[in-house]
């Protein structure tokens, strides 16, 4: 009997301790389904009720979660209902905040009020009322916005919304439905649809419109169009693009994508509608590579039947069309490639304007050991046919022997960089208005670059002070006029751009490396330059000792300026300037492109070309692009605007003046307006615009 007494205050004291653990978690597992915390939960067992408040948190077995002041579980209806300060958290990553909530136990039907939704990507949805079944949730007096509160530009205002009387957000299908929809920019009402659906912002590609641009011109007149982006499959899409002219011809654009094993195409295309009765015209570009295990194989194509249909109409600026096939294969030091072209030249107004290379095969083997002189060798060879403009035939073989051997002097200093060429060419041209003409021609050269570099560092600067010395060794040949020395090729082994040709004659180049730089990303080079040519022929127009060159070049941060002058050998007067600037000063930045000639020494020109940008607010640019003929005081062409971007809203605005004369382009100006609602566009990839100056990224 003791025994028994004993067992039965076991199980009392056993009981006990799980009724106390029970209430102190305030934890309770329904029909294992659903899980419930709070501050406080009251179970009332005959109505099958448990009430939880305070902090009250129910989750179901998929994981999603309802937070609230008041949870009320039925169990015989399998129901919840909330009150007060409702989050429920889906297992699609939503974040829904309601005032009143009514459930099923796995959270799948619902219905709510005063209902605001977190998309998982930071969109929001807001609405009168809320009903969810499944995987479809449709709200009442309900908008739509993408956009961050922090990026407002105007507190409590986002850029864009769709506000409609009722919305439908698909999940499964990651679409979101709008039944008399109006769209607000700034909280004003600017467009109304009957019926309007687009990808939730988590679909990164699925058909449906895009941003249209609005534009004003001079010659075309009011302009609209819209693309339409159709998503075929995962792997190819089309879009296509309607263009509205008031007083020019419509035209509609199509691309079309597609990516596979087999490689990828893009495929370009245009066709005006032929209001005028002049003929409708059109454009064809095609790009593809060709996946194979030899090389990379690409095939292309730009055609077009008008000259200036595409200038004309704002869809490129090109003036040269190229057509053809391209293979390369590379592989240690061997590279070979072969390629057939057609070229057209649109700006050329008579009736030849073709030129086309058929084949060119290059042939090179790089980077073979010298085992004698311990040099280095590359074989290049090339094999062309061609026919230029003037209807002239080229049969071209060549062949390049270069070898090479840097060494540095250790008792001296001097560091030498020796090379030998030797390039033989055999042509053959067919005139078509002269003599055929069939020859061999060898260019031997020899050329050492003779440097004698002085180093001096600190702990702040670093210094390098190099005289260069550059004798070339070469015959006088025939084939070849003097060549036109530059900045940039002041210090070139052959200036001769052509392999038909070889700058001739023995000469000497020389001048003065200058090198400083800082830890600071900071640097200064100065390159001072001049060639003197030896025994030059008397029939040589050619100066024997060339002008002076100049080229600087200085960086400190994100600020570069590049600067070459040529200076008169005689009268130290300046023939010319080119100067290149890139700068970031604050929020503003710069580029300047500029050019002179004197009058002096050669006809006059002076231009000036800018491009810049100021972020003079958040998310607000001033933008500026053109070029100006400084000597006549006359614009070759501008664009100025403001553009306002942020993650949600795209607006940009221009006006630009157009120069350009050919035929039937005219001189032009006019406004082009873009509006992008994110996340489906964005204004730097949609909306027309001229560059006339250096542009900025």
């Amino acid at each position: 009997m003791t025994e028994l007494f004993r067992l039965k205050y076991f199980y009392l004291i056993f009981l006990s301790f799980v009724t106390i653990t029970a209430i102190s978690s305030n934890k309770i597992a329904a029909d294992q389904k659903l899980k419930i915390t709070a501050d406080e939960i009251l179970t009332i067992q005959e109505e099958g009720v448990i009430e939880a408040r305070g902090n009250a948190v129910a989750v179901d077995e998929k994981g999603s979660k309802i937070k609230s002041d008041l949870i009320i579980f039925d169990r015989n209806e399998s129901s919840i209902s909330a009150d007060g300060n409702i989050i429920l958290n889906d297992t699609d990553g939503n974040t829904y905040f309601l005032d009143h909530l009514e459930s099923d136990t796995e959270i799948n039907n619902l219905k709510g009020n005063k209902i605001k939704v977190r998309l998982d990507d930071g969109s929001r949805i807001v609405g009168s009322s809320l009903v969810k079944k499944d995987k479809i949730s449709g709200l009442e007096d309900a908008e739509f916005t993408p956009c961050l509160e922090s990026d407002y530009l105007i507190p409590k205002c986002p850029g864009w919304k769709l506000k409609a009387k009722k919305i439908f957000q698909d999940n499964e299908n990651k679409t979101i439905y709008y039944d008399h929809a109006q769209i607000h920019l700034f909280n004003v009402p600017v467009f109304y649809i009957p019926f309007f659906s687009h990808p939730d912002p988590s679909v990164n590609k699925r058909s449906g419109f895009l941003m249209p641009t609005v534009e004003t011109d001079q010659n075309l007149g009011d302009t609209f169009s819209i693309p339409f982006f159709y998503n075929i499959k995962s792997n190819l899409d089309l879009t296509f693009t309607p263009t509205f002219q008031s007083k020019s011809n419509n035209f509609y654009s199509f691309n079309y994508r597609q990516i596979n094993e087999s490689g990828d195409l893009n495929l370009d295309a245009s066709i005006d509608d032929n209001d005028d009765d002049t003929g409708t015209s059109h454009h064809i570009f095609l790009n593809s590579k060709i996946n194979n295990p030899f090389g990379s194989l690409k095939a292309f194509m730009q055609s077009g039947n008008n000259d200036t249909y595409m200038r004309k109409n704002k869809i490129n600026k090109l003036t040269i069309l190229k057509s053809g096939l391209s293979f390369e294969r590379s592989y240690d030091n061997y590279y070979f490639s072969m390629d057939t072209i057609g070229y057209k030249h649109l700006a050329i107004q008579n009736s030849e304007q073709w030129e086309y290379v058929y084949p060119r095969i290059n042939y090179n083997i790089n980077d073979i050991e010298d085992g004698i002189f311990n040099g280095n060798i590359n074989l290049n060879n090339q094999l062309k046919f061609n026919k230029d403009l003037s209807e002239n035939y080229t049969t071209l073989a060549s062949s390049q022997l270069n070898w090479n051997k840097k060494s540095i002097h250790n008792q001296s200093g001097l560091a030498f960089e020796n090379t030998a060429n030797l390039r033989v060419v055999s042509i053959s041209i067919d005139n078509k208005n002269n003599d055929d003409s069939n020859n061999i021609r060898f260019y031997p050269q020899i050329h050492s670059v003779i440097t004698y570099p002085l180093m001096k560092s600190t702990s702040i600067i670093n210094q390098t002070l190099s005289p260069v010395i550059m004798p070339v060794l070469a015959p006088y040949n025939n084939y070849t006029n003097a060549q036109a020395i530059s900045s940039s090729n002041i210090f070139s082994s052959n200036r001769a751009t052509s392999i038909t040709q070889w700058e001739s004659g023995p000469r000497i180049n020389y001048g003065i490396d200058w090198l400083i730089d800082n830890n600071d990303k900071a640097s200064f080079k100065l390159t001072i330059g001049q060639s003197y040519r030896i025994n030059k022929n008397k029939s040589d127009t050619a100066e024997e000792l060339s002008d002076y060159y100049f080229i600087t070049d200085a960086s400190f941060k994100n600020n570069h300026l590049s600067n070459s002058i040529v200076l008169d050998r005689k009268d130290k007067d300046v023939k010319s300037i080119s100067m290149n600037t890139y700068s970031e000063l604050y929020d503003i930045k710069l580029k300047v492109d500029y050019d002179y000639t004197s009058s002096k020494y050669s006809s006059l020109n002076e231009q000036i070309a800018v491009g810049g940008e100021y972020n003079f607010e958040d998310n607000f640019y001033f933008k500026f692009t053109g070029t100006k003929d400084i000597d006549t005081n006359k614009n070759i062409g501008y664009q100025y605007g403001l553009l306002y971007e942020d993650n949600c809203l795209g607006i940009d605005f221009n006006y630009y003046r157009d120069k350009t004369i050919d035929r039937d382009i005219k001189e032009s100006d006019g406004y082009s307006f873009t509006v992008v609602l994110k996340p489906f566009g964005s204004t730097r990839n949609y909306g027309k615009s001229k560059v006339f100056g250096p542009l900025i990224k």
